[in-house]
């Protein structure tokens, strides 16, 4: 997702902002319709993620 403005509004609430880089971490996180997380990974640089991974906690 993008964060622009607020710079970091969103990242902060998923508590994947990184400060020193002034940036979201790499994250994936799926949110289902009640609004909980049912799925957060975060990855580092040149880490692809894995959708199987995803998808088993979409399917449950």
């Amino acid at each position: 997702m993008s964060d622009f403005h607020p710079k970091g509004e969103v990242t902060k609430a998923y508590d994947i902002w990184n400060e020193e880089r002034g940036a979201g971490l790499r994250a994936l996180i799926v949110v289902d319709k009640n609004g909980d997380i049912i799925f957060r990974e975060v990855y580092a640089p040149g880490k692809a993620p894995d959708p199987n991974d995803m998808l088993a906690a979409i399917e449950g």
